[in-house]
């Protein structure tokens, strides 16, 4: 039962950052180095309220899973890599392979922090 809450949490953090990458993140308006950096804030903003989620719904072992969703946004960032091929910035791939991580182990942490926070 804990394995499936910790999937369900990973699933469910990655299906957050799709849902703000796709609803809230700049529309490509050309090719300029605006549009990147803001899409890839929005990705590091998506990645961290999406690690905090995985870690609320994993309830236990917040860090791991976190890093499980971590794991998957490197993954999609290669895969983003391999199909854009030369028509992107590799920076852009990079920094979200790189940041992204970051920012969802930062996200587990933060809900770390606000259920001890309760308990106390």
């Amino acid at each position: 039962m804990k394995l499936a809450r910790g999937v369900t949490g990973v699933f469910a953090g990655y299906g957050t950052l799709w849902l703000i990458w796709h609803f809230f993140a700049p529309a490509p308006t050309g090719s300029g180095m605006g549009f990147f950096l803001l899409s890839a804030m929005w990705t590091v903003v998506g990645a961290m309220i999406g690690g905090y989620i995985t870690a609320w719904i994993a309830g236990r072992h917040e860090l791991p899973y976190a890093a499980v969703l971590g794991l998957v946004l490197i993954t999609v960032s290669v895969t983003g890599m391999i199909r854009a091929g030369a028509s992107r910035p590799g920076f852009y791939e990079a920094s979200i392979a790189g940041c992204g991580p970051m920012a969802a182990l930062l996200g587990a942490a933060i809900r770390m922090l606000v259920k001890s926070a309760r308990r106390s």
